[in-house]
Formats: C-alpha cells, structure tokens, sequence
C-alpha cells in the first residue's frame, strides 16, 4: 500500500458543488486535501476536461477497462485516484456504477484490480455500507485484498440515502479489525463532529460535504478547536471577500452560467441571518456576478450586525438566539 496523509481534513466530492472555484476558495480556508465532483470515465475519454488544480479525482463507472484507462489520464493532474463506489442515486445505480456495485463485489474487485494495475499514485475507495444492510466487512475484506491504499466511508446504505443519523461507532469497529486507512464521511457540519471523529472513533482523515456548503471557514475553525478549543468566525468583511473570490473564480471557469451555478450557494452563505429570505429571492433572480456581489454587500451591511445567528459551531450542536448588536459591519464584525 502506498503512504496517505493522515490527520487531515478535505473538501468532499460533491457533484455540482466540489469545482474549481469551490476547491480554491476551501483551499483557502484551510482544507489540507480537496476532492474533485463525480466524474464519469466515459466523460473523460470523450475528451473531457480534467481537472488542473491537483485534487484527489473522482472518478465513477461500471466498466474496469475504461476506469483503467480514465484512471490513466488523469493520475499526472490528481493528488490520487479515487473510484466512486458509494453514490446511491438512480440513474448511477441504474448503470451499475456507485454504490450499485457494493451488491456486486466480483464485478468491484476487477474494477479496482485493474485500476491498481495502471496507476503509480494511490487508489482510494468512497463507500457505503452496503446496499440495503450493513455488509461493510466484506466490502472492506475485497478491497484490501486488491491492494486499496484508502478507504472512504460514508456509514449509511445506499438505501438510506441521506436519511436518519449516521453510526460513528463502525468508524471504530472497522480500525480495530482491518489495516487499513480510514477516511471519514457523511453529517459532518461541526468543529465538534471533526474532533470527535478523530479522538473518539480513531479515523485518519474526516472529509467535510455539505458541512462545508455556505460554510467553508469550517475547515479553520475545525483546526482551531482541536487545537486550542475556540473555533473561528470570519467577519464581515473576510465573508463578503470569500463570496467575490467565490463568484470571480466560477466567472473566470464558467463564463456567463456563473450566476446561475452560485444559486446553491446563496442559502448557506446566508443562513441564520435576519432578513435573509427578501433577499434571497433577489439573489435567486439576479443573473450577473457584479448583480449578486452587489446584492451581498447591501445585504451583509445592512442587516448582518443585526443578524440573529444559529451557528453550527457551539458543542456540536446550534447555538441559538445571539444577537450581535454591534454598531458597526465595518472592520470584522463576528458572526457569533
């Protein structure tokens, strides 16, 4: 097996979330490793882009000749490979890609036997529990006996989707019955849940989806709890600097739909503030980047100092009803 940084905390593979722009400005915040979205092989041999920036590449299908070859083109651009397992949507599963091939483990151990043939740099694994129960033991077994350098586990089945609360302890269970390096997945949103991955449950690295979406200073703050145990809260001004760079960076990648992609971040950039849903609708129509890097700072200045915050960074949990009755949004007012 081949050596994974451990200790470390990423941006997670999201489709539709998890581009160029969204990569750099988590980078920016402090994620140690960033994953690019779900990407097919078959994509990337017709010519698709691959990314340039040297995150860990995502890649998902069902046929092992291909992956190989995808694998292959983009290793010289990737921190490593990664081969999605684990995404329980349909019309994947229906393709037998994602988690479809946990109920397929002969066809999973030829995949991931051929992609290891090809690649210099690791392979790793984002899995899920099982399809319908909880067969994570035989998944694990098939994929150290081909020689997997790292394992991601979201601890759900792919039946359950994103529904009920994820079951940390078999983070434990599994480091205490197999060599192997774990990386951490699924209800991530707090410095508290990143610290209690580690010291409780023992996981090598925690990766960070939509705990992250709205709230990228997550990975600082995440760094700053474990260490000293105080989180971090950006101001006004570092928030209103993050949504431009945000916007700017998805301008320069994706031209005229830039607007138009950022709408799913406007709720978690956003969110817990008062007034927020007036202009939101405004955000949600407005169609140009200097439109919305407008509307974010007549809103933030306007009402963030008055906002009535939820944050998601006090013992795990919410903390509510803070008022910030602060006079002034100028210079680094907090957010909690």
């Amino acid at each position: 097996m081949r050596k994974i940084p451990e200790g470390v905390i990423a941006l997670a593979p999201m489709a539709g979330y998890s581009d160029f722009a969204f990569r750099a400005v988590c980078r920016l915040w402090g994620a140690d490793l960033v994953y690019s979205e779900m990407t097919a092989a078959k994509f990337l041999l017709a010519g698709g882009d691959i990314p340039k920036d040297s995150p860990v590449v995502q890649l998902f299908g069902s046929d092992p000749q291909e992956l190989a070859e995808a694998a292959r083109l983009v290793e010289s651009s990737a921190m490593w490979v990664n081969f999605n397992a684990a995404c329980p949507v349909r019309k994947v599963m229906k393709k037998g890609a994602g988690a479809a091939l946990l109920g397929d483990l002969r066809r999973l151990r030829i995949i991931v036997r051929r992609m290891k043939s090809v690649l210099q740099k690791p392979l790793s694994v984002k899995i899920r529990l099982g399809l319908e129960k909880n067969v994570v033991e035989k998944i694990i077994s098939v994929l150290l006996e081909e020689g997997v350098d790292l394992v991601e586990l979201h601890p759900r089945t792919a039946r359950q989707l994103y529904s009920g609360k994820v079951d940390r302890k078999v983070f434990a269970y599994i480091k205490e019955r197999f060599p192997v390096a774990l990386y951490a997945s699924g209800d991530v949103f707090t410095p508290h849940d990143v610290r209690e991955l580690f010291e409780v449950y023992g996981v090598d690295g925690v990766l960070i989806a939509r705990g992250a979406v709205g709230f990228p200073w997550i990975f600082r703050s995440s760094k700053l709890y474990m260490k000293e145990g105080r989180v971090y809260s950006p101001g006004v001004d570092e928030m209103l600097e993050t949504i431009e760079l945000h916007l700017r960076l998805l301008k320069s990648s994706k031209g005229p739909r830039a607007a138009a992609i950022f709408r799913k971040f406007i709720s978690g950039y956003t969110r817990g503030m008062r007034n927020a849903r007036k202009y939101r609708l405004m955000m949600m129509r407005e169609g140009s980047v200097e439109g919305l890097i407008k509307l974010f700072r007549e809103f933030m200045l306007a009402h963030a100092c008055r906002a009535q915050y939820r944050e998601l960074y006090v013992g795990g949990g919410y903390e509510d009803g803070k008022e910030n009755k602060s006079a002034g949004c100028k210079t680094g007012a907090r957010w909690t």
